[in-house]
């Protein structure tokens, strides 16, 4: 909008709209894939990629990872209210269409487009070191965004240590690494191309832990075990050592190898380069037949990989969409992604995506100054008063940067 880029000062300016996220084990043998939904229940926790579904036999793990404390951000107090007015038509140009007859809340007509583009907007200004770091970070054309990255794993005597590849962060390896693109020699080096299988144990590493606790058990599986193949044929108890910090591991493992077995007694190999050459839905059809792999791994495979327009809704989207009125209260985090993936316009997507998880990450889920900046960007009026927030000293912004500055620089992410 840009009303507001005049308003907003230098330093705080967003990068532009993108274009166009006992007894010795066995290891278990390929299976045919499921193709219904399971009946067993989920084990669910807030900031879990997708559903867990309990494996037949194996215990549920309960001891998870300690949540680091962080105070909450009240961002209700550091809003300035204003009255509200109408709706500006010119806000943005593209018009709003209804839900397709396949949501699951087709009388839904929200949210809109210019809702989207609002929420992205004020969202890329209040998380603008963040957002800019995500935007250099894909300006290479490469897709070391989201789980499942790569690295030279750092070297170590001890196996029990936690170890990232060198150089790295548990925000790095999630958020991708911004360089200049240029060799040793001063010649431009072409885009690292993260594998589709990479991406996709990643996801699943990231179930039911943290962004950078499941950083750290994707970096220990590929130093322990360079090659899905040596994953594939080991025995189950060193790959579980392997990731054991990120919770849940026996069944993670298990899923995993049934997943690599499969793979190779279909295609003689445990790769799925061969998903870049399907459609969208194609690839949901493949990836959602294997047990453990729900509608959020597949949606940030698509996106975040495979650089498809997708939205993947995890909690925080989940939360703030609810809190927005862009789902019904009664939503479950499928059926907002199922609606929400038809009404958000397909150039938002990725945008809107990373930057309502980092809102809700720093923020605890509260929209309330997002909220009232939609609100009144659309108004067209008394715009000034969610740009009033955002500056104010010792505020939102500054909790938003200092988040920022805390998980990039110190290795702490979400």
């Amino acid at each position: 909008l840009t009303r507001l880029d005049s308003e907003a000062s230098p330093q705080h300016m967003a990068p532009a709209t993108r274009g166009t996220r006992g007894a010795t084990p066995v290891t278990p043998p390929a299976k045919r894939a499921r193709t219904g939904k399971t009946a067993q229940n989920p084990v669910k926790t807030e900031d879990a990629w997708v559903d867990v579904k309990p494996e037949p036999g194996v215990k549920k793990q309960t001891d998870t990872p300690a949540k680091r404390s962080r105070a909450k951000t009240n961002l209700a107090s550091s809003v300035v209210k204003t009255p509200a007015t109408p709706t500006n038509e010119a806000a943005v140009a593209v018009a709003s269409e209804p839900s397709a007859p396949d949501s699951p809340y087709p009388h839904l007509q929200r949210p809109t487009p210019e809702e989207c583009w609002a929420a992205r907007d004020a969202l890329a200004q209040l998380h603008s070191a963040f957002f800019r770091h995500k935007e250099e970070a894909q300006a290479d054309g490469s897709n070391q965004l989201g789980p499942g990255n790569l690295g030279v794993a750092a070297p170590s005597a001890d196996s029990s240590v936690l170890a990232l590849p060198s150089g790295e962060t548990p925000y790095t390896l999630l958020h991708g690494t911004v360089t200049k693109g240029l060799s040793n020699d001063g010649t431009r080096e072409e885009p690292r191309r993260k594998p589709v299988l990479d991406s996709l144990v990643g996801t699943i590493l990231s179930q039911n832990t943290t962004d950078a606790t499941s950083a750290v058990a994707f970096a220990n599986l590929k130093r322990a075990f360079p090659t899905w193949e040596s994953v594939r044929v080991a025995d189950p108890r060193p790959v579980e050592a392997a990731v054991k910090c990120g919770g849940l591991a026996e069944i993670k493992v298990r899923r995993i190898q049934v997943i690599l077995n499969t793979l190779h007694e279909e295609r003689g190999k445990a790769c799925m380069e061969y998903l870049r050459e399907m459609d969208d839905e194609a690839v949901k059809k493949e990836l959602s037949r294997f047990k453990g792999v729900g509608p959020k791994t597949v949606s940030c495979v698509l996106m975040f990989c495979l650089k498809r327009p997708d939205f993947p809704v995890d909690t925080h989207v989940w939360k703030i969409a609810m809190t927005l009125g862009w789902i019904p209260k009664s939503a479950t985090r499928d059926s907002a992604y199922e609606h929400l993936n038809r009404r958000v316009p397909d150039a938002c997507k990725f945008d809107l995506h990373v930057l309502l998880v980092e809102h809700g990450k720093v923020f605890k889920n509260d929209a309330a100054w997002l909220r009232r900046a939609v609100s009144e960007q659309l108004a067209g009026a008394g715009e000034v008063g969610w740009m009033r927030a955002l500056e104010a000293p010792g505020g939102i912004k500054h909790a938003a940067d200092e988040h920022f500055a805390l998980k990039s620089g110190k290795s702490v992410c979400g």
